[in-house]
């Protein structure tokens, strides 16, 4: 039976932004898998997969993205 979610259960996300941030960034997504991709134009993305935080955590890491102007592309729950 699948637990259900909530404000504060841990769940797996998968972040995906515009560009290729630096390797500080790798420490604040800790074990999750990186893959960057090429778009057209010459553009990258990079997703990060298998992001385990409760929705407190995904707050917080959306606004520190946000503050340091890295565009988000998408977030999603899997």
């Amino acid at each position: 039976m699948q637990q259900p979610i909530s404000l504060n259960s841990q769940n797996t996300y998968e972040i995906r932004i515009h560009g290729q941030p630096d390797d500080s960034w790798r420490e604040s997504f800790s074990d999750a898998q990186v893959r960057v991709e090429s778009l057209d134009d010459d553009l990258q993305a990079t997703t990060f997969s298998s992001v385990v935080m409760d929705q407190a955590g995904l707050v917080g890491l959306i606004r520190r993205l946000h503050g340091l102007g890295i565009v988000l592309l998408s977030v999603r729950l899997v």
